[in-house]
This record gives C-alpha cells, sequence and structure tokens, in this order.
C-alpha cells in the first residue's frame, strides 16, 4: 500500500503483536515509510522472520525484541532494549491479542476464572504498556500511542453471524475492547500537557481464512458488502501515528466498512 507519510521516516516505532494477522501488515507499513521498527511479539521464531523479510525492504531499519504485554519485567525490558539502542520512542503501536485457554466459550457456561484471565492478561496487558510508554514519552515531551480496539468496543455483537458456524464472539471481548477505549480516552487527556497523543483504532471484521458461511453472515449486515482486508487498516494507522493528525488524541478511528453506521 503505497501512501506517504514523509514525517515517519527515521521515526523509531516500537510495534507490540507485531507478528499477528495486522501487526504484519503494519509493520511493513512503517517500514515503506523509512521508519525504523522494532518488531514485538511472544513468538521469537515467526518474529524474527518477519524482521529478516521487512530488512530486505527498503534497506530496512528492523529489529526484534519479545515481549509479553501483560508482564512488567517484559514491557521494561522492551523499552530498555529501544532506549539503548535509540535513546527514544516516536511511536508505540499496540495491535497485540494475548488469547487465553476457554476464551470461546458461550456466556452461559464460561467460567469467571476463565475471563478473569483473559481480562489481566488482554486489556491488562494494554494498560501496562500504555502506562509505561506514556512515563518514557512523558520524558521525552513527545510521542504518539495507538491501541488497537474493535468494532464490540463500541457496539454489541450480533450473534446472527455466528449461525451454522464453529465460532462465536468470546464474552470477555467486548469487555476488553470497550475497556481499551476508554482508557485511550483517559491517557490521552492525561498526558496531553506532555505533548503525547493517544488514540485507538476500531477495526470492523478483518477476513483470515474464515468460514464461507461466517463471511456471506458478517457481509450481509456491512454496508461495503464484505470484510476487510488486513492491508485496509494500515493508511489509519499511519495517519493517527503521524504528524498529519497532529491535532487528533483520545479519538477512535472506525475502519468497519459502515458496520456501526447502522
Amino acid at each position: 500500500m503505497k501512501v506517504n507519510f514523509s514525517d515517519l521516516k527515521n521515526k523509531v516505532v516500537v510495534i507490540a503483536g507485531a507478528t499477528g494477522l495486522i501487526g504484519k501488515e503494519l509493520s511493513e507499513g512503517f517500514v515503506e515509510q523509512g521508519s525504523i521498527v522494532i518488531l514485538s511479539s511472544r513468538n521469537t521464531k515467526k518474529g524474527k522472520q518477519l524482521k529478516n523479510k521487512l530488512n530486505k525492504l527498503k534497506d530496512g531499519k528492523v529489529f526484534y525484541h519479545p515481549v509479553d504485554i501483560s508482564s512488567e519485567v517484559s514491557v521494561k525490558a522492551l523499552i530498555k532494549f529501544t532506549l539503548k539502542t535509540f535513546k527514544k520512542i516516536d511511536i508505540f503501536v499496540n495491535c497485540s491479542w494475548p488469547k487465553t485457554k476457554g476464551r470461546l466459550k458461550n456466556v452461559d457456561e464460561i467460567p469467571f476464572k476463565s475471563v478473569k484471565e483473559d481480562l489481566l492478561s488482554h486489556l491488562g496487558g494494554y494498560f501496562l504498556c500504555t502506562q509505561k510508554m506514556a512515563l518514557q514519552m512523558k520524558k521525552q515531551r513527545s510521542g504518539v500511542i495507538l491501541n488497537f480496539s474493535s468494532i464490540y468496543g463500541i457496539v454489541g455483537p450480533n450473534f446472527s453471524i455466528y449461525n451454522s458456524t464453529k465460532i462465536t464472539c468470546p464474552p470477555a471481548y467486548p469487555l476488553i475492547k470497550g475497556g481499551i477505549i476508554s482508557m485511550t480516552k483517559y491517557f490521552a487527556t492525561y498526558f496531553a500537557k506532555y505533548n503525547i497523543r493517544i488514540n485507538c483504532i476500531c477495526p470492523g471484521g478483518v477476513f483470515n481464512k474464515h468460514d464461507k458461511v461466517f463471511v456471506k453472515n458478517y457481509s450481509k449486515l456491512t454496508p461495503l458488502g464484505r470484510m476487510a482486508r488486513s492491508n485496509e487498516i494500515v493508511s489509519g494507522a499511519l495517519f493517527l501515528s503521524s504528524e498529519a493528525s497532529s491535532y487528533v488524541t483520545g479519538d477512535c478511528l472506525m475502519i468497519d466498512g459502515g458496520w456501526t453506521a447502522w
């Protein structure tokens, strides 16, 4: 995807969840803009493979460091690595999605223990990363943080799209995604005086080899009549990370094909 946000060149960008479906597209998008990109995820093998691939693009300046976003020690280690190498963090993007066992059970059968675990690792991890990154950017008196939420942080699930499929919306998922939106707004207002902008993106359903029945069900309820492609999220992320959005903070950008418009 060829989009020009020239001020992103040589910016130090840390991406948590870089090896995921959206994370890989975002990583490539920042590399294409000439950014220095630190990939981070729990999957070291995939992370190093992605690093090697991206370093072949435009003489990419891509690095990898593992992270568990729910571990304070791990998040601090990621920040320490980045500062030791580059002295600053200009942009932090969190599109990670920690997955817990049992999360896909329906709300009438899921154990509360599973919900607590999901909330702690996912929403808790987003809080931890946003807090630690914002504190570092406070020292710099500048920075951008971009969190990833979902349409289900804004509206309730339409369970009809799961009819005749083997999937559902995990009960903790809307709690987490709604929490990420509220948390983003809180941090945005608190850290604005330090020249730090904090926003989030709410993607709609992104196609990832989904069952044909699910794709049909989902597409019928979307004004644009289809699921998103993973690369369609990139432009919005680059916009919110660049000076093109210098007066935008505490916002939630919907990239959902119109799902939340009706």
